[in-house]
């Protein structure tokens, strides 16, 4: 074909119309005349030539002719299997558009120029025109056979525009017309198209890891969100929430297998069990891990970050940009709303997999909420005041009723918010206050879930490794259902170790993630502490409903997390202002008239004791420790108040928990015995609460150290013999398999109890030690002094008395197991105890355990001392208190022998000793001697006689009959005293003294 721009010498002169004529048909490939040439890329538009010239029309393509050809191009039936659909020939068609719009910039006639630039505007527009309805309604015109549906060859335009230049990965097909996409997508007219595109993006991402391919569909995503037309498409697709059920599949998961986000946000490190996404990441980065180098490992973690950050980054940005505009705003908020209502099982402790959407997904989201909340995490301190609590009970997207409030019943809840819901019932929200609470709902179910999880992960890995080390270690006498089980535990082992690294890939190795998360619960603390008036104390008498009743896991969840960044991640707290978390621990932690869960409060100290600074790699916590007012006014009261309270947690497992809450509380307040301003505090409060808490405490440290030690040394025999059965190997072999594993897991459960309680134990005892030197007076109080000189009677006689060498174990560090430091602390304390005792009480009540005491173990336990070199003094004087014992015994039998037989009405009831203080219990009305009863209530608060609550105050003294025993006490002693005078009277006429 010649071309209209040839110059004028060389062709004859054509008129404007002919000249247009020749560039719509090089456009859209079609002539109105019958060709000279076959040409099976140019279509001859028979019908429409012959309608043209019934119109008495000339047979030229040009402005006012272009719809109808190119209507007519698109029309032609049948057309073969090698033509282009009407999709692709319209986007080629642009193309050549753009091409002959160039092309036309070089004629000198402006007025020709304008006229063929206005035809090719107008035909350009026609093509886009069509190729939108074209788009959004396959069937308009007729496509060759097996034809591409117009979406797929949409979606290849935008997956090719999105191709990163570094990506080694090819692009699905040849990229766009320049412009074509931008004018294609911006008109509303788009919007019918959209929904089969959508639909098929989602699918691009379904199915696939981190690994995978994702990051070109989600370019893809973000670039059609940034249209409004496409924006609104989106919002208002049939699966942006879905309706349709999926047999057998809960509400949660149907979010996130069929929501065009859902396939997004499942792409993820973590592995899903049920719904695996490939490549595999465990497999591919994290196979044979133990045998590789750690730079490998180092590596694997960097580039799962990088990738997992580039979806969660992209994923902010759809939010974003869908949350800015306001025609669909309120369609993201009700997005994320359904797909926290619809995942509530995941605050479970166990989640059903087919009901509840992913890990990975849950995760994810708390990533991108957490990036949305960026910019008011950033000005906290002047944006919490647009966090209303009030959206709690009268927002209409989640549901928080059925969540465990922090200090108040669902009775409680009810009636306070019924006296004010109805004034709030149409309150509109700020986006902060709704991004603050999605925010704080979506952690629990996500991040903070998956916490959880890995630690079960983690424990569930060390159990299958030592169950394969146990049996491993029976190799030699190998069996076919012995090999068959260490294949099994291997390839758990290997497959537990994979999903371990994906976990800590995916949350452990983001510091950025873990910072952001920490912002957050800085702004929750904030935010809660301003509900009860601002940092200070003491704290309110009457709890705020305001405090009560927010949920409990808003404040669980940040314990949680600052316990997991100090053990796993301390840099992420580098430079983290921690003083707003310290206050806060100390405020509440116990304060049961605010917070009830007492293991909440247990966190609070858990947290403290991860920033001490021997713990700590932090350089700023010793600081936080010794320079912060609230703490050194608060800290050590609180700690010991705790330690009290903690003894019933209302939970089955209460007695193995509260050993360990209370070895957190013991190794903090160690430290802080060391902190002068600390230990100043803790004098002072032993000296006002003598009788009070810190008596209580006392007791406690007792209970604990008799159980604690009692049930190491015990555990130890067990070991030992379990020991003994192994050296005899002909006979340990002899024995079935099954009964060998068996044997060996109670060897290894064994092994750690001891480890546990002995380490306990000796920071029990260690406590005594340091205290006694400088707080002995609560020890040495009646109802105190003969339960603390049974006890260390006991420890004595189980450090030195005859037994003691059944005791030894091969490798007692193994067990925590210090004996001779375990004997130099006891009899510290002994010597403590007796340096303060002014009154010379102690000896007697050493003395008059009839359990544990002797004379002998004194000298033997004195003698042990000089081998193991403690120190002279302290072995000196612990000498002289057993000479004071040993004479209070003495003293002791005479005074019994003087008071013969004693009426059982003077007799303690439970002691069976003569009363010397009695006491009448008000609703058993049984007497009873005064230290005797207080001994027991400062372990439980109730009759022993009846179990009906008692306390100190209620006691009524019964003075009656404590002068009857005084006077029954003067007649017995007056009684011996003639038969005593007898003895040491000289004969008659004697008067020789002896010299």
């Amino acid at each position: 074909m010649t071309s209209p721009f040839t110059p004028a010498a060389s062709r004859p002169q054509r008129s404007p119309d002919e000249v247009e004529d020749i560039i719509l048909r090089k456009i859209l490939l079609i002539t109105l005349t019958p060709p000279s040439s076959p040409n099976p890329a140019v279509a001859y538009l028979e019908l429409t030539a012959a309608e043209l010239l019934s119109e008495s029309r000339p047979l030229l393509a040009v402005h006012d002719n272009a719809e109808r050809i190119l209507i007519g191009r698109l029309s032609i039936p049948d057309p073969p299997a090698n033509s282009p659909p009407p999709f692709a020939f319209l986007a080629a068609a642009f193309r050549r558009a753009a091409d002959e719009a160039r092309k036309i910039t070089t004629i000198r006639d402006a007025g020709l120029q304008a006229r063929l630039k206005a035809s090719i505007a107008h035909t350009r527009g026609l093509v886009l025109s069509y190729a939108r309805i074209v788009a959004g309604n396959p069937h308009t015109f007729p496509s060759p056979p097996n034809a591409p549906h117009p979406a797929a060859e949409l979606l290849i335009f935008l997956l090719a525009e999105a191709a990163d230049p570094l990506d080694p990965t090819p692009a699905p097909g040849a990229p766009p017309p320049p412009g074509f996409l931008d004018e294609l997508l911006g008109d509303e007219a788009i919007e019918p198209a959209m929904g089969e595109l959508y639909e098929r993006l989602r699918q691009t991402v379904e199915k696939v890891s981190a690994l995978g391919d994702f990051q070109r569909p989600l370019r893809v995503l973000r670039r059609l969100v940034g249209f409004p037309s496409c924006a609104k498409a989106l919002v208002h697709h049939p699966k942006w929430i879905p309706k349709n059920q999926i047999m057998l599949i809960g509400e949660g998961r149907a979010m996130e297998l069929s929501s065009l986000l859902g396939a997004f946000f499942h792409v993820s490190a973590i592995p899903d069990r049920e719904f695996a996404s490939q490549p595999d990441v465990g497999q591919q980065c994290f196979s044979e891990a133990s045998s590789r180098r750690p730079g490998d490992l180092v590596s694997s973690f960097a580039a799962i970050k990088s990738v997992t950050n580039c979806l969660q980054d992209g994923l902010r940005d759809v939010l974003l940009a869908l949350l800015k505009n306001p025609d669909t705003r309120g369609k993201v908020l009700e997005f994320l709303a359904e797909l926290i209502n619809k995942n509530v099982g995941r605050s479970g402790m166990h989640v059903d997999p087919l009901k509840c959407a992913s890990s990975g997904t849950f995760v994810n989201l708390s990533a991108v909420m957490l990036r949305l909340c960026e910019p008011f995490l950033d000005q906290m301190e002047s944006k919490k005041g647009k966090i209303d609590v009030k959206y709690l009970f009268c927002n209409h997207r989640i549901d928080f009723e059925d969540l465990t409030a922090i200090n108040a019943s669902s009775e409680q809840v009810s009636s306070w918010t019924q006296s004010w819901s109805h004034a709030h019932a149409q309150e509109n929200f700020s986006f902060i206050c709704e991004c603050f609470f999605m925010t704080a709902r979506v952690l629990n179910m996500g991040l903070m879930k998956a916490v959880a999880d890995f630690k079960h992960l983690s424990e569930d890995l060390a159990r299958c490794e030592d169950d394969l080390e146990a049996n491993i270690a029976f190799r030699e006498h190998s069996s076919p259902h012995l090999e068959r089980d260490i294949k099994r535990l291997e390839r758990m082992v290997a497959a537990l170790s994979q999903e371990k690294y994906c976990y800590e890939a995916q949350i452990l190795t983001d510091g950025a993630f873990l910072q952001r998360a920490l912002s957050f619960y800085r702004l929750m603390i904030l935010w809660s502490v301003d509900l009860v008036g601002g940092f200070k104390m003491p704290l309110p008498s009457q709890c705020p409903m305001e405090f009560s009743c927010i949920p409990e896991h808003f404040l669980d969840d940040a314990m949680d997390l600052l316990v997991l960044t100090s053990r796993v991640d301390s840099k992420a707290l580098e430079g983290f202002p921690l003083d707003d978390f310290l206050s806060f621990n100390i405020m509440f932690m116990a304060s049961s008239s605010y917070i009830k869960n007492p293991y909440l409060k247990a966190k609070m100290v858990q947290v403290l004791n991860c920033w001490m600074p021997q713990r700590s790699s932090l350089t700023s916590t010793a600081s936080l420790f010794e320079g912060h007012q609230l703490c050194l006014d608060y800290l050590v009261p609180n700690l010991l108040k705790l330690y009290v309270d903690i003894e019933f947690t209302g939970s089955h497992t209460q007695f193995f928990d509260k050993f360990n809450i209370r070895h957190n509380i013991a190794e903090l307040l160690e430290y802080l015995w060391d902190v002068p301003s600390h230990r100043n505090a803790w004098r002072q409060i032993a000296k006002q609460e003598e009788k009070g808490v810190y008596l209580n405490f006392l007791n406690f440290l007792i209970n604990d150290s008799i159980y604690l030690l009692d049930e190491s040394l015990n555990k130890i025999l067990e070991l030992k013999e379990i020991e003994a059965e192994m050296v005899n190997t002909v006979a340990w072999n002899s024995r079935p398999a099954q009964e060998r594993e068996e044997r060996l897991r109670v060897f290894h459960q064994s092994e750690n109890i001891v480890r546990f309680d002995m380490k306990l134990a000796n920071e029990d005892v260690g406590m005594l030690a340091f205290t006694s030197e400088q707080i002995p007076a609560p020890l040495l109080l009646p109802e105190m002094v003969e339960r603390v000189a049974s006890m260390l009677n006991y420890f004595l006689l189980q450090l030195a008395g005859p037994q003691r060498k059944s005791l030894t174990v091969k490798d007692p560090k193994k067990y925590e197991f210090k004996p001779k430091q375990l004997l130099k602390q006891i009899v510290t304390i002994y010597v403590h105890i007796a340096r303060g005792d002014k009154e010379a009480i102690f000896p007697a009540a050493i003395s008059k355990d009839g359990r544990s005491y002797s004379e002998q173990l004194f000298a033997t336990a004195a003698n042990i001392l000089w081998k193991i070199g403690a120190d002279p003094q302290i072995i000196q004087e612990f000498t002289q208190l057993a000479g004071k014992a040993k004479a209070a015994a003495s003293e002791a039998m005479d005074a019994e022998a003087i008071l013969g037989d004693i009426p059982d009405e003077f007799l303690d009831p439970i002691q069976y000793t003569l009363m010397e203080d009695p006491v009448v219990l008000p609703s058993s009305r049984v007497t009873i001697d005064r230290p005797v009863i207080v001994r027991h209530l400062l372990s439980d608060s109730t009759d022993p006689f009846n179990r009906s609550y008692l306390t100190q105050d209620m006691l009524l003294p019964d003075t009656d009959l404590k002068l009857r025993i005084q006077e029954f006490i003067r007649c017995q002693q007056f009684r011996a005293r003639p038969a005593a005078d007898s003895v040491m009277e000289e004969p008659d006429g004697g008067s020789d003294m002896v010299e």
